[in-house]
């Protein structure tokens, strides 16, 4: 009895200091009055759980969603800063990244492209002299030709305040080189690639725009011509020169789609003239002066055909004068430009149109044909403003492309518009050729020649063609002709500076025997044919006469 008074004592003890207890029996024993727990409140009872809104799940999301685009947005950002290292005025722009889906997303290419803020849009009405590329399938040689396009374009002047260089009141409003027209011959998605890159480039750090006309090379079938493998990719050349070239002239290359461009541009004027390059071509830094002094000459004056920016006998070696400029009877292409009258027809020689009559090939060839030059002449630099790169993969994929680009590029940077060019006045030029042409020693052999070239001029005469190949071969300059004419050749005379000295060596014809002809560099529109031509140059035709076309 006494243990069992003592364990009911123990239960007593621990239910007074530790709340409810029951003991032995049944009965429950209500809360104690312990001074720890007063004023604690009852814990809640425990609810069912309840289901979220739909409101509330949308949100939600959203919330998630914007979190991430965020997100994505600052890391695409970084990357563009980092890449772009800083804004940077136009002139110092580098060379653009070229849209590649392996490299990096379109996102974040667009981003690149639209990250610095856009020049002001030039006046579309000093756009009357736009710049027609010709592309096929190359797009690295497309990037070469027009980033240099882009680097020495005389928009950068205008954009940082200058003013347009010119010669005159007649110059002043004229952006020479623009727009810029894009003609790709086919689809090719690389090239396409290339094109939207510049779009960009031009349009939002120049103010200027870029145009990109497609021609569907699949009308062209190879089937429905005759022509052997070697000779295709010359027709498929001059069926996409022609059709290019009236897109341009008729102003049909403006009409293309407007969403193509990254601003709202207004349609430019019919131009007045072309510049016309090709994707394998680079310029010089002063391509695009030269090309602003002469256009006016080029106008007024209906005995030239084009200005070319190339001389086919530029190899360093042979040239000396960076700011002399030549008129010739051979058509040299390779960076030129013909003005509206040429390509259409002037109202006194409206059968000289070229647009009526374009080849279905060779048509550098063709231009240089006599019924089609019908005597005009084209203004040349001594030193080439142009250069051609490409010879692989395209038509003058042979031993002349080699040579062709050897021919040196000229980096003297010439203000052409501060030049006095009176001088190519045809008579003024005629005159003066013939004076210091007559008045050199003459001579019988190459070798008599490069021995006293180094202190005077110097002509030795040819009267064939084999001789002449003989000749232009110890100089080393090209030794081929076209419809009678030598490349370089004025009145049939071709000159060279061996070993680039002050003086020249002559290849000259017959005739410079004899008194000036009355006619000597003004024959434009006498329409000689080439057996007439070589009779009056006293020049025997030994070669065969071949012609493709």
């Amino acid at each position: 009895m006494n243990s069992q008074a003592q364990n009911n004592g123990a239960i007593q003890r621990r239910g007074s200091s530790g709340g409810s207890l029951t003991t032995s029996s049944s009965k429950r024993v209500g809360p104690t009055t312990n001074p720890r727990t007063l004023g604690v409140p009852k814990p809640p009872r425990s609810r069912a759980p309840q289901s979220q809104s739909p409101t509330l799940l949308i949100f939600r999301t959203i919330g998630v969603i914007i979190i991430l685009v965020s997100l994505i947005w600052f890391y695409l950002l970084y990357r563009i800063v980092s890449d772009f290292g800083g804004l940077k005025p136009s002139s110092q722009v580098a060379r653009p990244p070229v849209f590649n889906p392996h490299d990096v997303s379109r996102l974040e290419w667009m981003l690149k492209m639209k990250l610095e803020a856009k020049a002001p849009l030039l006046d579309v009405q000093m756009m009357d002299s736009p710049v027609l590329v010709i592309t096929y399938k190359r797009s690295e040689y497309l990037d070469r030709a027009l980033w240099k396009v882009f680097e020495h374009h005389p928009a950068h002047a205008v954009q940082r305040g200058g003013k347009i260089r010119g010669q005159g009141s007649e110059n002043t409003g004229r952006v020479i080189g623009s727009p810029i027209i894009v003609s790709q011959d086919g689809y090719d998605a690389a090239v396409r690639a290339v094109i939207e890159t510049y779009r960009n480039l031009f349009e939002r750090k120049l103010g200027i725009p870029l145009y990109h006309i497609q021609h569907a090379q699949a009308e062209i079938s190879e089937e429905s011509y005759s022509w052997t493998e070697w000779e295709v990719p010359y027709k498929r050349l001059a069926v996409h020169y022609g059709w290019a070239l009236e897109q341009l002239f008729s102003g049909n290359a403006y009409q293309v789609k407007k969403r193509q461009h990254t601003r709202n541009i207004p349609t430019p004027p019919l131009p007045k003239r072309a510049i016309i390059l090709e994707e394998d071509i680079e310029i010089s830094r002063d391509f695009f002066s030269l090309m602003n002094a002469t256009a006016d000459i080029l106008d007024k004056d209906d005995t030239l055909l084009a200005v070319s920016a190339y001389n086919d006998n530029g190899n360093e070696n042979h040239v000396l004068d960076h700011k002399r400029l030549v008129r010739s009877d051979f058509f040299p292409g390779l960076g030129w430009m013909i003005n509206r009258q040429t390509w259409e027809g002037s109202t006194q020689h409206l059968d000289a149109a070229l647009k009526d009559r374009w080849p279905s090939g060779f048509w550098d060839d063709w231009i240089r044909e006599s019924n089609v030059r019908r005597g005009r002449q084209v203004l040349r630099p001594e030193i080439s403003r142009s250069f051609h790169f490409g010879n692989v993969k395209g038509a003058s994929d042979s031993e002349s492309a080699i040579k062709l680009s050897k021919i040196q590029l000229d980096e003297i940077n010439v203000r052409w518009e501060q030049q006095d060019l009176s001088y190519l006045d045809p008579n003024v030029f005629a005159s003066q050729y013939w004076n210091r042409v007559a008045a050199a020693v003459s001579v019988d052999t190459d070798i008599e020649a490069k021995k006293l070239v180094a202190r005077q001029d110097v002509r030795i005469q040819y009267s064939d063609w084999k001789q002449f190949k003989a000749l232009a071969k110890s100089f080393g300059i090209m030794e081929d002709e076209k419809a009678g004419i030598p490349r370089t050749a004025y009145e049939g005379i071709v000159e060279v500076r061996y070993g680039a000295g002050d003086y020249f060596v002559y290849l000259t014809p017959p005739f410079l025997n004899e008194a000036k002809p009355v006619d000597f560099g003004t024959k434009a529109w006498a329409d000689f044919s080439k057996e007439a031509l070589l009779q009056r140059l006293q020049i025997t035709d030994k070669a065969d006469d071949f012609h493709l076309w």
